[in-house]
């Protein structure tokens, strides 16, 4: 089965798949972000106890510092040394020191700023000292000692100053470490972070000046700082070549004009180590269950869709009219309850059908949805009907010349030509009456122009009735002719008849006369007459008036008509004869009999002896020779069916 999205099996796949999968992602997301989160927070965590411990360790130099030079300014030696001014001793006595300590670099400034012994620069001296800031600092103390990180000769060295008295402050006292790499390193060996310290070059531009960071990584330590960054401690993140590096910023001890700031970090992407593994396995493990999820969602929509599929065949035959081929599905689940149900469904369907079929060849098969459509119960409703009735005339003589199964033979052959015509025009046959055929035109069914239909129907008969003349010939009978009336009034439709024995008919004065009005067609020599209510309800045919009469059991009069046909179906001379005749039938109404008689003696002329004309011929003649009374209103009473 080809998938689309219009189908439940791509649907159903699409929901738990996506379902899934916005799951996964979502455990994902929150995974990696609270795993990151965790990370940042314990590598600021980290970095702010990096910093305290570089400040310790920082202080703990100084303090080694403080004591060595302490030391020294209380040697009495030294302090002659430095009373006598003589700059070879004082140099070497500076010098010894510095080796016994383990310093990098000592100093004595006198009390002006001048240079008095530099073991750097041993040839120095009586200059002015290149940080007199540091001086000035330790003067400003209370104690007279001050300590910072300043650059000597581009190297950086953690200094202290200390002032010498004998018994007055005679001279200042300068010793520090360098301070390179192998500091860095050494506390990062003891806290796991890149410590790297630097200076600030020009007005935007740092530069390391020792670092344990990586060397291709240095240079992007420069290009990712930005000016003002001595300004107070704080972490953030620094991206170097692609690598996130937690950063935390602090500033360090400097008095002079070069400006130092200490940078700890730590790799984002190492911290995340170990959760880029788990995530690695939870992305396999992930796919796995997508996998797995993807076949095992494709074989249950597969079971889903596949009973599914089948009943929508089902229902496609029942829809055709196909009850032959029950549904079948394996499974025992809801699904199989369906179709089940829709097998027992498809049965009964069958079995209604059956009866439909059975009881459409008994009544009209409109008239069997009516009874299978609703609960059947006596009774009945009004409803306007237009009722007609067809009638072979003689047929008393006929059978009577035919023997009993030629006779069924013509009869059916009749009755199925006629039906055909009734079911044709929408109507439906209510009952046969032995040769008699009683039809309905809008009950059960209703249709706006069931007047229309109903006329047309009897039209249709009698145009017929020379093809089912020729087909009953063949068969050796006698044409037949036959009548038809048609009465359009409000009758009561429904079931008429007994509890056990019911029978879907009209009843009421409109049926009776519709009934009369075929007698009638004997008499006047037509083959269809409609009731006056018919001739109005149809605009688009053309009627000849017959005549206004009384039948048996009626009070009121009716007007009869003869239905000719479509206006633009009539011929010329046939249109010309139908206004003779009106004007003929006006004369005989106003009592101008002869001049009736002698009209409706040349219409009948060229039809040879037509029964209608050669009808008001007589009575106009009779009324010349015995003229009515007073109150004849032209209406002709029959007693008689």
């Amino acid at each position: 089965m080809r998938l689309s999205f219009r189908s439940f099996r791509a649907r159903l796949l699409t929901f738990v798949l996506g379902l899934l999968l916005v799951v996964q992602a979502a455990v994902l997301l929150a995974v990696s972000r609270a795993n990151e989160s965790n990370a940042r927070q314990h590598i600021d965590e980290a970095l702010a106890l990096t910093a305290g411990t570089f400040e310790r360790a920082l202080a703990i130099r100084e303090q080694i510092l403080l004591e060595k030079v302490r030391l020294l300014s209380s040697d009495f030696a030294f302090k002659q040394a430095c009373a006598d001014g003589d700059h070879a001793t004082l140099l070497s006595a500076l010098e010894n020191h510095r080796a016994r300590v383990g310093a990098d670099v000592m100093l004595t400034i006198s009390m002006d700023g001048e240079v008095e012994a530099d073991t750097l620069h041993p040839d120095v001296y009586g200059v002015d000292f290149v940080l007199p800031e540091l001086v000035v600092a330790a003067a400003a103390d209370e104690f007279g000692e001050a300590s910072s990180i300043e650059f000597i000769d581009g190297r950086p060295y953690q200094l202290v100053v200390v002032p010498l008295f004998t018994p007055d402050p005679a001279a200042w006292i300068v010793i520090g470490f360098v301070v390179d790499d192998r500091l860095a390193r050494e506390l990062q060996e003891g806290t796991g972070t890149h410590v790297s310290l630097l200076q600030r070059v020009d007005a935007g531009r740092w530069e390391p000046f020792a670092s344990t960071l990586p060397d291709d990584l240095r240079p992007f330590l420069s290009q990712s700082l930005s000016a003002g960054l001595d300004e107070a401690e704080r972490s953030l993140s620094l991206d170097m070549g692609g690598r996130e590096f937690v950063s935390w910023i602090a500033p360090a001890a400097s008095i002079g004009t070069v400006r130092v700031v200490t940078v700890l970090q730590r790799s984002l992407d190492e911290a995340l180590g170990p959760y880029l593994r788990l995530r690695r396995i939870l992305v396999a493990v992930f796919g796995l269950g997508l996998s797995v999820s993807l076949l095992g969602g494709f074989l249950l929509a597969s079971r889903v869709t596949r009973p599914v599929a089948a009943l929508a065949e089902g229902a496609r035959r029942v829809g055709e009219g196909d009850y032959t081929k029950p549904v079948e599905v394996a499974g025992r689940d809801e699904l199989g309850l369906l179709a089940d149900s829709f097998n027992d469904m498809t049965r009964g369907l069958a079995e209604r059908d059956r009866v439909r079929s059975l009881l459409g060849k008994v009544v009209s098969p409109a008239v069997a949805d009516e009874l299978l459509r609703k609960e059947i119960e006596l009774g009945g409703e009004e409803r306007l009907v237009s009722v007609l009735f067809s009638d072979i005339r003689n047929f008393t003589a006929l059978s009577e010349r035919l023997d009993p199964q030629a006779l069924v033979g013509l009869l059916n052959a009749y009755l199925t030509g006629v039906s055909a015509i009734v079911e044709q025009h929408g109507g439906v046959v209510d009952k046969y009456i032995g040769d008699a055929v009683m039809a309905l035109f809008g009950a059960p069914l209703a249709h706006p122009d069931d007047a229309l239909r109903a006329v047309r129907t009897a039209l249709g008969m009698s145009k017929s009735l020379a093809v089912i003349n020729q087909r009953i010939a063949q068969q050796g009978h006698q044409p037949l002719s036959i009548g038809v009336g048609v009465n359009t009034d409000v009758v009561v439709a429904g079931n008429m008849g007994s509890k056990t024995r019911l029978n879907y008919t009209v009843v009421g004065d409109g049926v009776n006369l519709a009934s009369r009005l075929e007698g009638l067609t004997k008499r006047y020599g037509v083959s269809v007459i409609v009731s006056q209510s018919t001739a109005f309800a149809c605009p688009g045919l053309v009627f000849r008036e017959l005549d206004r009469v009384r039948v048996k059991g009626r009070v009121a009069p009716v007007g009869i008509f003869e239905p000719l046909g479509a206006a633009e179906e009539l011929s010329a001379a046939r249109a010309a004869e139908l206004e003779r005749h009106t004007q003929a039938l006006e004369f005989f109404r106003a009592r101008r009999f002869e001049a009736a008689a002698r009209a409706f003696h040349e219409l009948a002329s060229p039809a040879g002896s037509l029964l209608l004309y050669e009808l008001y011929v007589e009575r106009s003649r009779r009324f010349h020779a015995e003229p009515p009374d007073a109150d004849w209103d032209g209406t002709v009473r029959y007693d008689e069916k």
